[in-house]
């Protein structure tokens, strides 16, 4: 299996290291890897495929939508910069053509997931925080031609809710793969911007939908 990892980067005073320690660990697998960093700051120069420069006002689906331009393998990871993958992660691309997943996310050190089952197990849902983790979400490349772009309504925050509704509309099931394991830093960019821009991107866009459990 191949891999189109897109990492969403802003390479600040202190940020870039964040994004080469997403890019090492990513590395550490031998996979068949094409790395693409999609660069929201200042330019720096990083051991990866490609560096797509983002230009204008921040939206993170369309940062991510621009980084799909360059995809070309059989799965896509769309990924936040702090993001740490642990060696065996590429093992999910066999997993989710056995059982038949176009979108999965893998298990991670979020307190919400302390009541699934490590190991192989697999739990179907749309649940933000849950199933479904918006700072690494692992998509087959079949996905695209079904559900077309990703929805750039909301700039930031409560951009995964509209990816799971995109997927709820479409009938396409997602699953937690809890045999995979990555960590979220949290938010490392974003505690980064000032107030005003941190309340911008968050809470300011509206309200979340609601979606099927």
């Amino acid at each position: 299996m191949s891999y189109d990892l897109i990492i969403v980067s802003q390479s600040t005073i202190g940020l870039a290291q964040v994004t080469n320690n997403c890019i090492r660990s990513a590395k550490q697998d031998n996979a068949d890897l094409n790395i693409i960093v999609v660069e929201t700051g200042p330019d720096f120069k990083y051991e990866v495929n490609e560096i797509v420069k983002y230009n204008g006002e921040f939206n993170y689906n369309r940062a991510l939508n621009l980084g799909l331009k360059h995809a070309k393998s059989d799965f896509q990871i769309l990924a936040n910069n702090d993001i740490i993958f642990y060696k065996g992660w590429s093992k999910i691309g066999d997993i989710m053509r056995t059982n038949g997943y176009l979108s999965a996310c893998a298990i991670s050190n979020d307190v919400r997931q302390n009541l699934f089952r490590r190991g192989d197990y697999a739990y179907e849902g749309y649940r933000i925080g849950s199933e479904m983790c918006g700072w690494c979400i692992f998509t087959d490349k079949k996905l695209w031609s079904i559900i077309g772009n990703l929805d750039e309504r909301h700039q930031f925050w409560f951009s995964d809710n509209v990816y799971a509704d995109q997927l709820i509309q479409k009938n396409v099931k997602h699953a937690l793969i809890c045999s995979i394991h990555v960590d979220h830093l949290g938010s490392k960019t974003l505690i980064r911007q000032n107030r005003m821009i941190q309340r911008q991107f968050t809470y300011t866009n509206g309200l979340p939908l609601r979606h099927k459990k």
